[in-house]
């Protein structure tokens, strides 16, 4: 039996290293400043009037202050430091301070207007201007405004470039400050840009600066409380928290959810700051959020605010928004939608006269989606009326704001009960969404936008289901479109990380990186246009309202006759000449979006494989029906809250839907005690769930009627039920009668991706039978360190302190390859990679396009087991270099050129449910996408003879593979194969063969 666990020790000592800062220094070095009762006092002197004794109070009331965490104090004598030293050498210092501090403490308002005016003042130095540009630019990176934001970069670039080259060697850490500074404001433009990967990759440059110059500051021997030391790890720890919303945005959500609980754990050990621990509360909430652990995220945000009302920050600063923002967010999560609205109103009504926090705070979709759950419906339709008119007389109908407008309209009819208009609204946005490849780009569903329009498909399948258990009838086009919007879901959980993982692709293929290149320009064009006509629009409202106000009114009236003639001819001009701007711009957008299309269409012809992964085709039911043949159906099962819904597709005829009352929560239950009642690995007594195994029959797919002619079923499943082995479900409540002996069972990652399996004819099969990796040896002769976070934060690194001696060796596996090398006619000497010779760089540099077969059989690695890893991934031997990955991760699979008509998978995880089921959702697209027709993974930690034997028999028969793998499984239960001693389904219900059937 293969011992798939690892010792908690081992991973707590993983995350344990990941936690250190440096040192034994490093737990005082974030202590207070100064006592107390010494900060007290310093406080409570009055400042002198001489300025230069002034300047020197200032700076130790300033530390006095952030020692006692009074932030909003602090602020306000940072302000007056700044303003007293800004023409004095090393102004910058109390500049960046005063300008990062008003903006994530203070005002971001006022930051925003100060930086401006900093920036502007050509009396200051260069470093000085520099820095105030750069902060400008990053608090504009949080508004509206494109065409704001672009100029103050160009300054804020062009003066950084004077400040770093004015400067010479003379302050390195100020120019070390001042780097970092402008990577990070440079990877908010990349945001802006929609360049996420790029944005990631400059913030692990940043962090990398700044703790090189936390480790500098220590190795020339500075105090652990010395403030240039602390200042210098504030951009450390700045860099970090922006990195950790940068690995959301990417996908990578369980990564920052371990950074910011690493970071959590250093607060509440005394080695950081409660400024520190506030912000890194806040920055777990998002990325947990990101997650769906709302209850946790709901308790680090308000921990969050509360810590931060208490240092004085105002309601109108950076830190209480984000603080804010995610207990809004956690409460919809939890569907709490009385305390969301409460609380949302109360948190707009608290911001004072600051526009940057007042518009950032009130979002229209957040207001339209709570007064509806609220019974306001008036309100929500007033709200999202008017945003939809306003974005129809701007972009057009068939515009993505358009459509999302729409989209959120839509969310509210259905709501109000109001299923024919929600219908009508419904349209744009699917047309967006589901038909249009662009609508992955467009309309991403992340931040307010993913809580809105997911809720928008949440509600129209809750209708559905609402209406199929009453009986009610229901129109085959919205069972369609209903089907469609659940594959997206599907689809949707993995495909951000897969996106980010397909950098490797694209940099590799110099073609395509320029397509996508160009593609990105007409993005930004047609953004960059669509911002001009915005503000020609609104200086046409300008016009009109000033041409019909009673005020110009009674102006013209007092006017004489041909003056006022005169005058109002003038204003109509006027008017007329801006329309006619408008008309010509609105032009030049729908222009722009077309080239955008057009440039689109071009990639996926261009590489097909690549649209398919990155903007996967979403084929109404017709369109799968015709890709099924004989004897096959598909099966289509998504989990919702209180309900789940199911399809079934038969070839020529209409698609089957039902609806079981068993929502997700049930489901997972269920799952995890099937799952936990066939997996024998534990010593537990062979027992067989049978009322469990056939409710999953019973509540799913008897109820839509598959006749005995369905030979093959393949299952598109969600949620847990993802995890769940169909082919061991009950077809009546006997012990018996399993699905396996009467159809063979394939899992899909979704619906659609049997469009991208089948729309294209298969390859010549490859000439060798077998390529296998097996039996890794897991042993790193590198040091375990104890270094902080910091170049390395988005991949693995040795040095945190993970070793794979704490993994347990998998010698078992060597003999279940050497098995099946056997049964496909292989040679085990030249054809497996076992022991020391298992690596990555081994894999990636292996011929594999000549082999029908690639099997791994190791550990398989799940996001968040390992400090670093994000996406799912296979452990391997170490090779040379210490210091380098030795796991397979997506990434790397993208990379490979395969083909294979199947790839095993013999590792514990890797077709694991609920969360690794999303996972493993993305490796099996992975390997598809890498030219592998099908994947055959485990459920659970399967038992070594058994393993090879069902393999073996699988990948030897003669015949198609779903086929074989059932003639195996039914062997093992009839006692053909293992003589009845493997008949239990632990041993032969653990594989999950994903992808084509019949190839």
């Amino acid at each position: 039996m293969r011992n798939w666990m690892w010792a908690a020790a081992g991973l707590l000592a993983a995350t344990t290293a990941l936690a250190q800062v440096d040192d034994e220094d490093a737990g005082e070095s974030a202590m207070a400043l100064m006592p107390a009762a010494e900060a007290q006092a310093l406080l409570a002197r009055p400042l002198p009037a001489d300025p230069t004794a002034r300047v020197e109070l200032l700076k130790q009331q300033v530390r006095a202050a952030q020692s006692l965490e009074q932030r909003g104090r602090w602020v306000e004598l940072l302000a007056e430091l700044a303003q007293l030293v800004r023409q004095q050498p090393g102004a910058e210092t109390w500049v960046r301070q005063y300008l990062s501090a008003e903006f994530v403490w203070g005002s971001s308002g006022k930051g925003l207007t100060v930086a401006d005016a900093y920036a502007t003042d050509t009396s200051l130095s260069p470093s000085v201007r520099a820095v105030a540009a750069l902060r400008q630019v990053y608090a504009l990176s949080q508004a509206r405004d494109r065409a704001m934001l672009d100029r103050a970069w160009q300054r804020a670039q062009s003066l950084t470039k004077q400040a770093l080259e004015s400067r010479g060697d003379s302050d390195p850490t100020g120019t070390l400050l001042l780097q970092v500074d402008r990577l990070q404001v440079r990877s908010e433009v990349e945001r802006w840009d929609g360049r996420l990967a790029d944005a990631t990759a400059t913030l692990r440059e940043a962090v990398r600066l700044a703790q090189k110059g936390v480790e500098d500051a220590r190795r020339m021997g500075a105090s652990p409380r010395d403030p240039a030391l602390l200042d210098v790890y504030g951009w450390y720890d700045g860099s970090q928290g922006m990195l950790t919303y940068a690995l959301v945005r990417q996908g990578r959500a369980p990564e920052a959810v371990q950074i910011g609980q690493s970071n959590l754990a250093l607060w509440r050990a005394g080695q950081i700051t409660d400024a520190q621990g506030a912000r890194w509360s806040y920055r777990l909430a998002q990325a947990q959020v990101a997650s769906r652990q709302y209850a946790a995220a709901l308790e680090n945000a308000q921990r969050s605010d509360d810590m931060l009302q208490r240092a004085g920050a105002s309601p109108a600063s950076h830190a209480r928004w984000l603080a804010r923002q995610e207990q809004v967010r956690s409460l919809i999560g939890l569907r709490r939608w009385a305390e969301a609205d409460a609380f949302y109103r109360e948190f707009l009504g608290s911001l004072p006269a600051d526009s940057l926090a007042r518009d950032r705070a009130s979002d229209w979709r957040l207001r339209a989606l709570l007064a509806a759950k609220n019974g306001r419906f008036d309100e929500a339709l007033e709200t999202v009326e008017r945003i939809h008119r306003f974005r129809l007389r701007l972009y057009g109908e068939a515009h993505p704001q358009t459509q999302e407008a729409a989209g959120v309209r839509a969310l509210v009819r259905v709501l109000k009960g109001d299923m024919a208009g929600a219908w009508s609204d419904y349209q744009p946005l699917f047309a967006a969404m589901l038909d249009s490849p662009g609508g992955w780009q467009d309309l991403d569903l992340a931040g307010a936008r993913g809580f809105a329009l997911g809720l928008a498909f949440d509600e129209f399948l809750r209708e559905i289901s609402a209406r199929a258990q009453r009986g009610d009838k229901l129109e085959p086009a919205w069972l369609d479109r209903a089907m469609q919007v659940a594959d997206r879901l599907q689809t949707g959980s993995t495909h951000r990380a897969l996106v980010d993982a397909s950098a490797r692709v694209r940099a590799a293929t110099p073609a395509l990186r320029a397509l996508l290149e160009e593609e990105q320009t007409l993005r930004s064009a047609a953004a960059a246009k669509a911002g001009a006509m915005s503000g020609t629009l609104n200086e046409e409202d300008r016009l009109r309202r000033r041409n019909s106000s009673d005020e110009t009114k009674a102006e013209l009236k007092a006017l004489p006759d041909a003056e006022r003639k005169k005058r109002q001819k003038a204003m109509a001009d006027e008017l007329a000449a801006v329309r006619e701007q408008v008309r010509q711009q609105r032009e030049q957008v729908q222009a722009a979006r077309e080239a955008l299309t057009a440039q689109r269409e071009r990639v996926a012809k261009a590489y097909p494989a690549y649209a398919d992964l990155v903007t996967p085709t979403l084929p109404a039911p017709a369109q799968l029906q015709k890709l099924l043949s004989p004897g096959e159906a598909l099966l289509v099962v998504h989990p919702l809250e209180n309900a789940t819904l199911a399809w079934l597709l038969v070839p020529g005829e209409a698609t089957r839907f039902g609806a079981s009352a068993i929502g997700a929560a049930g489901w997972a239950d269920k799952v995890g005690q099937i799952r936990t009642a066939l997996d024998l690995s534990t010593g537990r007594p062979p027992t067989l769930p049978v009322a469990l195994l056939h409710e999953v029959w019973r509540e799913l797919v008897a109820p839509l009627r598959p006749g005995a002619d369905i030979k093959s079923l393949l299952v598109a499943a969600d949620g847990a039920l993802a995890g769940m082995p169909f082919a061991a479900a009950l077809t009546a409540p006997e012990p018996g009668a399993f699905v396996a002996r009467h159809m063979a069972v394939t899992q899909l990652p979704s619906a659609g991706a049997l469009y991208a399996l089948r729309r294209a004819a298969s390859p010549t099969p490859a000439p060798k039978p077998l390529f296998g990796v097996g039996d890794p040896l897991f042993k790193s002769t590198a040091k375990a360190g104890r270094a902080a976070l910091g170049a390395g934060a988005t991949k693995y690194d040795a040095a945190w302190g993970f070793s794979y001696g704490d993994i347990p060796p998998l010698p078992e596996t060597r003999a279940e390859l050497t098995a099946l090398a056997k049964a496909v006619g292989a040679n085990a000497q030249t054809d497996l990679l076992l022991g020391a010779a298992a690596t990555r760089d081994a894999v990636l540099a292996a011929p594999l396009a000549d082999r029908r077969l690639v099997a791994f059989a190791t550990h398989g690695l799940m996001p968040g087991e390992l400090p670093g890893v994000s996406k799912p991934a296979l452990a391997l031997a170490p090779g040379k270099d210490a210091g380098a990955s030795p796991l397979l991760e997506l990434d790397d699979v993208l990379t490979l050129r395969l083909n294979a008509q199947a790839v095993l998978l013999s590792a514990c995880n890797t077709a694991a449910g609920e969360q690794g089921g999303a996972a493993m959702s993305g490796l099996v697209r992975g390997f598809f996408f890498a030219g592998g027709r099908s994947v055959l993974a485990t459920h659970w930690a399967v038992e070594t003879a058994s393993a090879a034997a069902l393999t073996s028999a699988t990948f030897s028969a003669q015949a198609p593979r779903a086929e074989a793998l059932r003639l195996a499984q039914v062997g093992m239960i009839e006692g053909k194969l293992g003589g009845g001693r493997w008949a239990h389904p632990f041993y032969w219900a653990g594989y999950a063969l994903f992808g084509d059937p019949s190839r």
